[in-house]
């Protein structure tokens, strides 16, 4: 009865070590690495949109006169972008003027006799989200004496160039 008893005994150690070998061998696993790649692409800058408004004043004459416009600046593209200044100069060709659209050059009428004042949107710079407009910007445009004749000039209008970056 002795043996028998100690049988009954390994073989339930036996068992119990058996199940413990074959839970453990279930929760068993390898160990890997592994990694992927994506990419993003990133959208490119939009020129900005120069709204320029009608004149208001003039005409100009040698010395005396301003004619004034307003202008917007407006960021197109989806993304945010950073107006920093903008400028205003007498568009020329050759040292004259030029009116029109195209631009057609007119011989004689020096663009050093004009002088275009801007007065950039406040304030600056100006983080534009988006579709957004800023405003406040203004030019000025006068006609200087030069002690020479200016007759060239006479009835023309010259182009007024606003940059905006």
């Amino acid at each position: 009865m002795l043996g028998s008893l100690r049988r009954r005994r390994v073989i339930a150690l036996l068992a119990v070590v058996s199940a413990l070998v074959l839970a453990v061998s279930a929760y068993a696993y390898f160990t890997s690495t592994g990694s992927g790649t994506g990419s993003a692409t990133v959208g490119s800058s939009t020129a900005f949109t120069v709204n320029v408004a009608a004149s208001t004043g003039g005409p100009l004459y040698p010395g005396a006169g301003t004619v004034s416009f307003n202008y917007t600046v407006t960021n197109p593209s989806t993304g945010h972008q950073n107006l920093s200044a903008t400028t205003a100069t007498v568009a020329s060709s050759g040292g004259n003027i030029t009116e029109g659209s195209p631009a057609v050059a007119v011989a004689g009428c020096l663009s050093s006799w004009f002088t275009a004042v801007n007065t950039a949107p406040t304030p600056l710079p100006q983080n534009l989200a988006g579709g957004a407009t800023s405003s406040g910007g203004s030019v000025a445009v006068t006609m200087q004496d030069s002690g020479t004749s200016q007759d060239p000039c006479q009835g023309h209008t010259p182009n007024i160039t606003v940059n905006a970056s």
